[in-house]
């Protein structure tokens, strides 16, 4: 005894979008892949020949075949509205403020590290060079 659904068969054709012509003939030619249908009965449901039902035959297959073909992983990315001039000045912006930042930062850590090197009125020399007179 089999557990679950019952198989649906052709009835997944009826589930699908589109006219209801073109799902028949779906159904029409899926029976003939599956036994349903010999090619003669299907060739009198639609009203075709037997050359004709074997191309829409191959072109069931080959549709389904492409559909199956593996694409791209993931989702597939989003598209991003282009930004405004005010974005894009605002972006800047914040990049420059964000630099401005680090450098404060770095003086900061520089005059903490080395404290005598920001003392105002401290120079390498403190003692004035006097100039030479030539008399």
């Amino acid at each position: 005894m089999k557990l679950g659904r019952p198989p649906v068969g052709l009835a997944h054709v009826d589930r699908l979008e589109g006219p209801g012509e073109l799902k028949e003939r779906l159904r029409v030619v899926l029976a003939t892949i599956t036994g349903e249908l010999s090619i003669e009965q299907a060739c009198a449901e639609l009203g075709v020949g037997p050359s004709r039902l074997h191309a829409m035959r191959r072109q069931v297959l080959e549709g389904g075949l492409q559909a199956l073909e593996p694409g791209c992983p993931g989702r597939p990315p989003s598209v991003r509205p282009e930004k405004s001039d005010r974005e894009s000045e605002l972006e800047q912006r914040v990049r420059d403020l964000e630099r401005d930042l680090e450098a404060a930062l770095i003086r900061t850590e520089v005059a903490l590290a080395m404290p005598h090197l920001f003392k105002q009125g401290s120079k390498k020399n403190s003692k004035r060079r006097r100039t030479k007179s030539r008399s």
